[in-house]
């Protein structure tokens, strides 16, 4: 058994292989932040002869689409070299995303390690399976939502609007350019509250849609994020 452990940017990965097959826990934030450096380690488990990889997914606590555009690319990569890449123990906040993607009818999801491993189809979550998984996740009330602090969301707004270039070259399909707008209106204005929605909006659009990885881009989606979540601003202290 050979086993690795390697970290990103808010996230780390433990790798271990038996069998012919290497289980890769995630845990953190699977995002545009963590997501040049975590393709990078995956691609170096895949190789002739190793290329059957299960992705443990049970300690995510955030992800985008750009986060998971990196297991899209070495899902690809595993079935070239013969193998395949296989998603387990999807966490509530992965299912989401993998739901409002499409990703779910592209990646193979079953709900324990073992049955991914072993290739049980009465297992696979499916389509469907991950659907309900969100909409739950989606629907619980939870605790109230804490309204973000005024200066921190200004000051994220400000740096992330003061990137709008690279925003923009990170988005060859203009897909964020309303939700861009929308905040720098708000940002310009003196409603807290329309800035807070202007930048939940603009999070949602990175759940939908993927972007080009730029160190700007990261770094002002990441601080906007720790900006109206404050378990995620406290996480990283």
């Amino acid at each position: 058994m050979n086993s690795v452990t390697t970290a990103n940017p808010g996230l780390d990965l433990s790798a271990q292989t038996a069998g012919g097959i290497t289980i890769a826990e995630l845990t953190g934030d699977l995002d545009i932040a963590s997501a040049p450096a975590l393709r990078g380690q995956l691609l170096s488990l895949l190789r002739p002869g190793s290329s059957q990889l299960v992705i443990d997914l049970s300690k995510v606590s955030f992800c985008d689409a750009t986060g998971l555009a990196v297991l899209v690319s070495t899902g690809r990569r595993a079935r070239l070299l013969g193998g395949f890449l296989r998603l387990a123990a999807v966490s509530p906040e992965v299912g989401q995303v993998l739901n409002v993607t499409g990703l779910d009818r592209h990646l193979a999801n079953f709900p324990t390690v073992q049955a991914a491993a072993a290739g049980v189809q009465g297992a696979q979550h499916g389509k469907a399976a991950t659907g309900r998984a969100a909409e739950e996740h989606c629907g619980h009330a939870g605790p109230p939502r804490v309204p973000a602090d005024a200066s921190e969301l200004r000051g994220a707004a400000a740096a992330l609007l003061a990137c709008v270039d690279e925003w923009q070259d990170a988005d060859p399909s203009r897909r964020f350019t309303p939700a861009l707008r929308a905040m720098a209106r708000a940002r310009d204005g003196a409603d807290d509250s329309a800035l807070d929605t202007a930048a939940r909006s603009l999070l949602s659009a990175l759940a939908r849609h993927p972007l080009t990885f730029s160190p700007a881009v990261a770094a002002t989606a990441t601080r906007l994020r720790q900006a109206i979540n404050p378990v995620a601003r406290l996480a990283t202290i």
